[in-house]
């Protein structure tokens, strides 16, 4: 979907010339990119004028759908069980951008929210709530004391813990968080010894998804939606060749941008292994799906230097914030997908909702075998991902995170 941006024409008016270097971007796990100093820009917090915000610190066009969803979908989707107590949802990157107005629309639902915070985030934490808040009054938001840090599985183990301790059960998990890194970037290292962009993106959401399994199961009926991406959908082989090290240890082929790729991938097999599994234990009251945003104008895509990570373009001739508004959409439009994975009704295991456009528009149920990228999809079971990739993925989550699966 986003290579269709690679046309001549639209080249010839994006670049209009090479424009200087993009600065490097440091990573933030599930948040805006941080300014090179390494702090989140004040900028960059919720605020009652965030649809603008985000425009202004990403570029692209201002929310086009989600304000009509915002009117529409709470007669269609109810976030209350039949005794009219609020379902329980948790949104992880649920402070900014994507998971802001995830956390946003859900509120406004009806579920009580659970919104994780970074160490150190307080401030962003406290910014998101009084930003909701302030146009959903009686949205149930939930800022727990224990924090989580996605690079850190002893911080995922003792929120989980904390969740565990506070709620009988969990009815959506959503696991929207995630960084981003460029070709060329450095490989990057967790506390736990493992590599930064993987650990974050995939194996601690496993990991969370692990030890919530509890909750989950104790829903009538649980929702897992899972975030991936349309770089996913990689033509290249090599990416392919390295699902055997999901942990990227061969330093002299390590490439950011690729283990993006690999990671957005792995949370399409992880998906798919674990649903296979919930079915053959019998578990009917908890499933798995998966979205993506399409071209969403965030912080993540700074992170990558999109133009020229994906697009193969000279570095500094196409910048994100250019991409964005060319052929980008609004944050909260790239969370409808997302929405729908969480909320929609007669879902089954491993669907798939996106774009309608594939990197814009309306969100819709999509059929991974037929799309123009579809042999590139592992979401489809008959491309040129091998056969056996769920499970090559699920037995290195599972060594990697140290993990015992009991359904």
């Amino acid at each position: 979907a986003l290579l269709s941006l690679h046309s001549s024409c639209l080249l010839s008016r994006a670049m209009g010339g090479c424009a200087s270097q993009l600065a490097a971007v440091r990573p933030a796990v599930g948040g805006p990119a941080p300014a090179k100093d390494g702090a989140v820009p004040t900028s960059s917090l919720p605020g009652q004028d965030y649809d603008r915000l985000m425009c202004d610190e990403w570029g692209g066009p201002m929310p086009r759908l989600y304000p009509a969803y915002l009117e529409t979908w709470p007669s269609k989707y109810c976030g209350e069980t039949g005794s009219h107590a609020p379902k329980t949802a948790l949104v992880t990157g649920g402070t900014s951008g994507i998971g802001f107005y995830a956390v946003k629309m859900l509120a406004t639902l009806g579920f009580q929210v659970i919104v994780p915070r970074r160490p150190g985030f307080q401030e962003e934490a406290e910014a998101a709530v009084k930003a909701i808040k302030a146009e959903v009054p009686d949205a149930k938001l939930i800022v727990l004391e224990t924090s989580m840090d996605l690079a850190s599985f002893e911080t995922v183990r003792a929120f989980a813990a904390h969740v565990r301790r506070m709620f009988d059960c969990l009815d959506v998990l959503c696991l929207n968080a995630g960084r981003g890194g460029a070709s060329g970037d450095e490989r990057e290292v967790t506390e736990d010894g493992l590599e930064a962009i993987m650990q974050v993106n995939l194996l601690s959401h496993a990991l969370l998804c692990h030890e919530l399994l509890p909750l989950l199961r104790a829903s009538p009926h649980a929702r897992i939606a899972l975030h991936t991406s349309i770089a996913r959908l990689t033509p290249f082989a090599a990416v392919k060749r390295k699902l055997p090290d999901i942990n990227g240890t061969n330093v002299k082929r390590f490439n950011a941008f690729d283990q993006y790729r690999l990671s957005k991938a792995g949370l399409c097999l992880f998906m798919q292994g674990l649903n296979s599994r919930l079915q053959q234990a019998g578990v009917d009251n908890v499933i798995a799906c998966i979205a993506d945003p399409g071209l969403a104008a965030t912080g993540i895509n700074f992170q990558h230097n999109l133009g020229h990570s994906m697009l193969l373009l000279p570095d500094g001739c196409l910048s994100a914030r250019r991409l964005h508004g060319l052929g980008g959409q609004h944050a909260a439009d790239g969370a409808l997908p997302l929405l729908l994975a969480c909320v929609a009704d007669g879902i089954k295991r491993d669907s798939w909702y996106t774009p309608c456009k594939g990197s814009t528009g309306a969100p819709i149920l999509g059929n991974p075998k037929k799309h123009a990228q579809a042999l590139n999809d592992p979401l489809n079971k008959k491309s040129l991902w091998p056969s056996n990739s769920a499970e090559v993925l699920w037995v290195q989550m599972a060594e990697l995170t140290g993990t015992e699966w009991q359904f």
